[in-house]
């Protein structure tokens, strides 16, 4: 999995690509400690393949971070194989998801 980070001001936006798996879902916890003061964490999955459990213990983390900093929470561009894993965990009623189809060019 490869992550990039843009950063405007107090606005973060984390890109994913890839297999979010046991191996490599430690990367985004990572670029999250990092973070010590946000508006807003937004997690694009546009190019993100594949998430296992681990990966969704990560979102999990980054949202409670997200919430700790009092920042906007969402993740976007979520492509259909990964959301159909939030939905039958039953996180999308938590946390701001926005599936690939509904977003605007």
């Amino acid at each position: 999995m490869t992550i990039t980070v843009e950063k405007n001001n107090l606005d973060f936006i984390i890109h994913t690509a890839g297999w979010m798996n046991t191996e490599s879902a430690p990367a985004l916890g990572a670029e999250m400690e990092k973070i010590t003061e946000a508006e807003s964490i937004v997690l694009d999955f546009r190019e993100l393949e594949y998430i296992s459990s681990s990966g969704l213990r990560q979102v999990v983390s980054a949202y409670k971070k997200a919430m700790t900093l009092e920042a906007d929470f969402s993740v976007i561009n979520v492509g259909s194989d990964v959301l159909e894993i939030f939905r039958l965990t039953n996180l999308d009623s938590r946390i701001h998801i926005l599936p690939l189809s509904e977003q605007a060019d």
